[in-house]
């Protein structure tokens, strides 16, 4: 199954002020808590894997743990981390965070309080015997928990390598965990693609806000953690929904500042059921009223982005619901357009806040399941969520078997490059644009013979595809389309305006697609991602 993907240019996102408003819920303090403190901040925090190895042999886990010792607990705020170490053979450490700065490598200042020996941080026992001690020894109107490894979305997160087999701990277990302990205000995923309808749906009874991101996280820490804890220690009575919209927005601002892509996003829990029964509804009537239409499913699915960040079977569920919408049949069906609608409207109640900075990338705050081949739907283990009860697992199924695998086309274009009053450079290529907008984005680069200018793009089509087809010279190789170079498109309807974006399907055939280049002149400029060995291509998939 083709999928778009889509190489992107870098652009700052504006940030919305989060204001502090009134608290969702009244959390009543622990027995014994009296007058103590408003918030703890519970940090698991698993090294027990190649996170511990990967700074420079260094500790990603514990550069999270100094961040926060870069703020300190307070007498509002406690700070109480668990933290796993391959370095030192999966023994296991509690820390009570306070404020140190200038850190050396995998050094902890902070007073350790408890060594709990080799312990398997996979293991949700794990995860209840440190719960259990910070619920007797640190009471508080308000809990946070941060869980720091790896995710892999419905699947689960914490890995060991160390102590355990390798395996995540698995959604149910990290509920069941969770559930033991009374439940959290937040709880954060600083874990790869957890931003997940069915992680948040298993987890909705124990969080009220649950944060995650739709993608794979970079392995160096975009926590963020210095930025919003200060905020926290400084403003303790900020209402935990406050807090999650502060959060998303450090954890941006960290990604910009370190050079890394991401999204993060805060889902209210409390809005989860609803969202969920829209989507199991629209997913029955797709098997319903699809009918000789499966194919508009397949499109509407096939142009929903993905990068190399995602998971290709995670799907963002608003991309795949408007694009849905704008399917000629499917799209009209009054019973399919209400369901598309009513999502649409329920992903908005639930998605607090959802930022990314990876322009061109449609990121509405949530994924689904949503595999093309049988391959990649893990039934079995599946249908152990709670997410079962949407019936959405049965959608799959029908759309594996009805769309998911159509047979794929072979789409050629070929014709010839030239630029009047100049010879072409050997860095000349043609390309497919997908942009829709004064930005090009370009993908499948295929070489053009200097000496001829002849060109051919070839590959392998299911579904449609809206391209341009350009051609560029770089003229002085410097991979930056700057003033000297040579660009142009192909004028199907020759008249002279850069408007021709065309329809791709399988078996498409074009030859004499003729380019004629132009100078790029000053004051004339094209935004355009700078390197051409990160263009991702289209293929069989």
């Amino acid at each position: 199954m083709m999928r778009l993907k889509l190489s992107v240019l870098f652009l700052p996102v504006l940030l919305v002020l989060v204001l502090f408003g009134c608290s969702k819920k009244s959390t009543e303090p622990e027995d014994g808590a009296g007058s103590g403190a408003k918030w703890t901040v519970i940090g698991y925090m698993d090294g027990n894997n190649n996170l511990d190895i990967s700074l420079n042999n260094t500790s990603y886990v514990i550069a999270d743990v100094q961040e926060m010792e870069a703020v300190g607990s307070s007498d509002d705020v406690n700070m109480v981390v668990c933290v796993g170490s391959i370095k030192t053979g999966g023994i296991v450490k509690d820390y009570y965070v306070e404020h140190h700065t200038d850190e050396l490598p995998d050094h902890i200042s902070s007073p350790m309080l408890r060594n709990e020996g080799t312990r398997d941080m996979s293991d949700p026992q794990t995860l209840i015997d440190f719960l259990d001690y910070v619920k007797e020894n640190y009471p508080a109107e308000h809990y946070l928990l941060i869980i720091d490894d790896h995710g892999g979305g419905w699947r689960g997160a914490c890995s060991d390598d160390q102590n355990g087999s390798g395996n995540l701990m698995s959604m149910r277990q990290i509920k069941s965990a969770i559930e033991d302990f009374g439940g959290v205000d937040i709880l954060i995923f600083h874990a790869c693609l957890m931003g997940q309808l069915e992680v948040v749906y298993e987890l909705k009874d124990v969080a009220d806000y649950i944060l995650g991101s739709e993608f794979t996280l970079p392995m160096e820490s975009i926590l963020g953690s210095q930025e919003w804890l200060d905020t926290l220690v400084s403003h303790s009575s900020i209402t935990p929904e406050a807090l999650s919209g502060v959060v998303v927005d450090a954890v941006y601002n960290a990604a910009v500042r370190k050079g890394k892509y991401t999204h993060f996003s805060s889902i209210d829990a409390s809005q989860v059921q609803s969202l969920a029964v829209k989507v199991g509804n629209l997913g029955n009537h797709l098997v319903t009223e699809s009918g000789s239409y499966w194919n508009e499913v397949t499109e509407a699915w096939g142009h929903t982005h993905y990068s190399d960040y995602d998971d290709p079977a995670f799907v963002d569920i608003r991309e795949f619901i408007n694009n849905l919408r704008n399917e000629p049949h499917l799209g009209v069906n009054p019973i399919i357009r209400a369901d598309a609608d009513s999502v649409i409207a329920a992903i908005n109640r639930a998605v607090v806040r959802t930022v990314t900075n990876v322009p061109a990338m449609t990121r509405g705050g949530l994924t689904i399941h949503f595999p093309s081949a049988h391959e990649d739907f893990d039934s079995t283990n599946y249908v152990q969520l709670a997410f079962r009860s949407t019936n959405w697992f049965a959608f799959l199924s029908q759309f594996i078997a009805n769309a998911g695998t159509p047979p794929v086309d072979e789409v050629d274009i070929s014709g010839t490059v030239s630029w009047p009053g100049h010879g072409l450079s050997s860095n000349v290529v043609a390309f497919l644009d997908t942009s829709h907008s004064e930005y090009i984005v370009g993908i499948l680069p295929s070489d053009v013979t200097p000496a001829t200018g002849a060109y051919e793009i070839s590959f392998t089509l299911t579904g449609s595809l809206e391209a341009f087809v350009e051609a560029w010279d770089d003229v002085n190789g410097n991979e930056d389309m700057d003033v000297g170079d040579g660009i142009g498109w192909y004028d199907q309807n020759r008249d002279g305006e850069w408007n021709d974006m065309l329809t791709f399907v399988g078996g498409t055939t074009i030859a004499n697609a003729d380019i004629e280049l132009f100078e790029i002149t000053p004051g004339k400029s094209y935004l355009f991602h700078k390197k051409l060995h990160e263009w991702m291509l289209i293929g069989q998939m």
